[in-house]
């Protein structure tokens, strides 16, 4: 069962979720979430994992139930990996390897950039890693985001519109049941986005943190995971591998940037063999 502390950061309260947890001599994962997401629906990926790891995730800086920052410049990803460094501190365990998703994958690689020995080893699956110094400033995903539909009448609603049509639609059943339950919060009359369309867009728009060019100075064993969609998170991907002094190349040929909450079965059955 899952349980939910509370730490403080520098932007407020982040919620850190115990997925998995065994006890014993097993190692800790730490899962690194995607914009727009939470730790809490990569609950079916822990699940999978719980005979080897206990897992942990959290939730970045206004995403899921940790705080939003005061303004958008609390979005720059500096920040999100000031917030991934807390959590580290605050479980302060000798054996943790790390699992990034997207900008949870640059985050993770920033905090070991930082602060070398952060992680054991890792896996990321497709890090939003571009090739120089990002300009902030607005995009087409940037428009996307702050479009979303923020809330609905019901949750058997978002379901059924989420269920329909891709990216989500194509999410494994209970991984999108579960984002609908801990994504948004009910207001009684309506759910709505726990993480707000301007919170994401803030997020999309002031990416890039970390680039190419300084991921010679991660001496971290690195597993970079690409699906086969062919956006461009996926064209980035071979690009961070190659820059990663022990980086490695993995295909998911038959998944989408959304690989892990896809088909979590498969993502975790690799992640293991990377790191065990």
């Amino acid at each position: 069962m899952t349980t939910t502390e509370f730490i403080d950061g520098e932007a407020g309260k982040i919620a850190v979720h115990h997925l998995e947890t065994n006890t014993g001599d097993k190692p800790t994962l730490l899962v690194c979430h995607a914009t727009g997401f939470l730790g809490r629906v990569y609950r079916a990926l822990a699940t999978e994992l719980r005979d080897a790891f206990n897992v942990v995730a959290f939730d970045f800086r206004g995403h899921g139930d940790s705080d939003a920052p005061d303004d958008a410049t609390g979005f720059a990803w500096t920040g999100l990996t000031n917030d991934l460094l807390r959590v580290v501190d605050h479980l302060a365990l000798p054996q943790l390897h790390g699992f990034g998703h997207s900008m949870g994958g640059a985050a993770l690689l920033e905090a070991e950039r930082q602060r070398p020995g952060t992680f054991l080893s890792a896996m990321v699956f497709e890090p939003i890693v571009p090739p120089g110094s990002f300009k902030e400033g607005s995009s087409p995903i940037v428009n996307a985001a702050r479009g979303r539909l923020r809330s609905f009448p019901s949750s058997a609603e978002a379901l059924q519109r989420y269920a329909s049509k891709p990216p989500l639609g194509l999410f494994r059943a209970d991984v999108l049941h579960d984002y609908v339950t801990h994504g948004f919060a009910d207001l009684g009359d309506e759910i709505t986005l726990k993480c707000t369309p301007e919170s994401e867009a803030s997020t999309f728009s002031h990416a890039g943190s970390i680039h190419l060019g300084l991921l010679k100075e991660i001496e971290l064993e690195v597993t970079v995971a690409v699906s086969g969609d062919g956006g461009l998170p996926a064209q980035l991907a071979d690009a961070v591998a190659e820059h990663l002094p022990n980086g490695s190349l993995q295909t998911f040929s038959m998944l989408t940037h959304f690989g892990p909450l896809q088909d979590p079965v498969t993502v975790a059955s690799a992640l293991r063999d990377s790191i065990l």
